[in-house]
């Protein structure tokens, strides 16, 4: 697998886990901030698997389009689609 494709592969696992835990932001009761807690929440959440992902593939691996295009995209749409189901209680 290439860089790309590791990088994509962990920011799936980070927005699943991510996407899970934004439910209990979610449902915290922060009243009308609720939802800009957890978008924040989930933009941490990014920020963290870049750092790890950086950490893991060496930080000159990826310049920002890469990260951009296989990090930050798959982890945002898995922790949308995750945290949409956890809050039906689908999972």
């Amino acid at each position: 697998m290439d860089l790309e494709g590791k990088c994509c592969s962990l920011h799936t696992i980070g927005g699943i886990v991510f996407g899970y835990l934004a439910n209990y932001v979610y449902t915290a009761g922060l009243g009308m901030f609720s939802g800009i807690a957890t978008l924040i929440f989930l933009f941490i959440g990014a920020v963290i698997s870049g750092h790890l992902s950086a950490k893991l593939f060496g930080e000159s691996s990826l310049n920002q389009k890469q990260w951009l295009s296989c990090g930050v995209l798959p982890f945002f749409l898995v922790a949308i689609v995750v945290w949409i189901l956890k809050y039906n209680n689908l999972i």
